[in-house]
């Protein structure tokens, strides 16, 4: 038995240099974990033998998930380039990661990911948002550029821009964060409508969803719309989350262990 588990990330491979490489394997690390990069799984029946193999799941931001996907018929002027292949395998993970109760923790696109997987919708771009999304200052690319630069370079990151939520009292999130918190504002989709089984647990001054949880979940499911990944080095309160999801993924390991040796 080994007590460091095995967390899978999902995430585009083509943008942004080396960035993809670090900026969520880091934390993982840092957390106890032993994260590794997916390859494309191409057949539905490899993403399910794989599931078995891992002890958790986390799906990573990325490029915007194809519009047809949740039911729209044109894409927003705005809408950014997407990956659909990627598309096709991380919506599917979502849904077995669930079936087969598996840890899963979703970032910026990976939170949208679930909610579309579930049935769920999104909002083109800010100026969809509730009051156009004024409370959202940013999906700046420049802004993101620069944090991304930082990263690679080991320099500190620049300031992000922010914006405040209100999370739900009782929630997971609410037992790291507290009912209220700043956090940064990077995206310019957002979900719209909730997908099948997934609660809102954090909102944007103006309403907009920022955090979803799934309360029948068997595992951990927890999805945000900000950068996690990049907060959790000078937030002690949001490595908690890391940590919380690593010991999530560190009992799958050791209940998948016992069962095997029952055999």
């Amino acid at each position: 038995m080994t007590d460091r588990p095995i967390i899978a990330i999902s995430e585009g491979l083509a943008d942004y240099g080396d960035y993809y490489g670090l900026g969520y394997g880091r934390p993982l690390l840092a957390a106890g974990a032993l994260p590794m990069l997916l390859t494309y799984y191409e057949h539905e029946v490899d993403r399910i033998a794989l599931l078995h193999r891992v002890d958790a799941l986390v799906l990573a931001g990325g490029r915007d998930i194809e519009a047809w996907r949740y039911g729209r018929e044109v894409a927003h002027p705005s809408q950014g380039e997407s990956a659909p292949l990627l598309d096709e395998i991380e919506l599917s993970y979502a849904r077995l990661a669930v079936e087969a109760g598996v840890p899963l923790l979703a970032i910026c696109r990976g939170c949208q990911v679930v909610d579309v997987a579930f049935g769920g919708s999104l909002y083109g771009d800010l100026d969809e948002f509730p009051e156009g999304g004024a409370d959202h200052p940013g999906a700046k690319w420049d802004e993101w550029h620069a944090l991304v630069a930082a990263t690679l370079d080991g320099r500190d990151p620049p300031l992000h821009p922010t914006h405040p939520i209100e999370i739900l009292p009782g929630s997971l999130l609410a037992k790291h964060l507290g009912e209220r918190a700043v956090v940064d504002s990077y995206h310019h989709q957002a979900i719209r409508d909730l997908g099948e089984g997934l609660e809102a647990v954090a909102w944007a001054p103006h309403g907009v969803i920022e955090a979803v949880e799934m309360p029948a979940a068997r595992a951990f499911l927890l999805g945000v719309q900000w950068e996690l990944h990049e907060e959790w080095q000078a937030d002690e309160a949001t490595f908690g989350i890391w940590r919380t999801f690593v010991e999530a993924a560190r009992r799958r390991s050791e209940d998948r262990d016992v069962a095997g040796s029952a055999r």
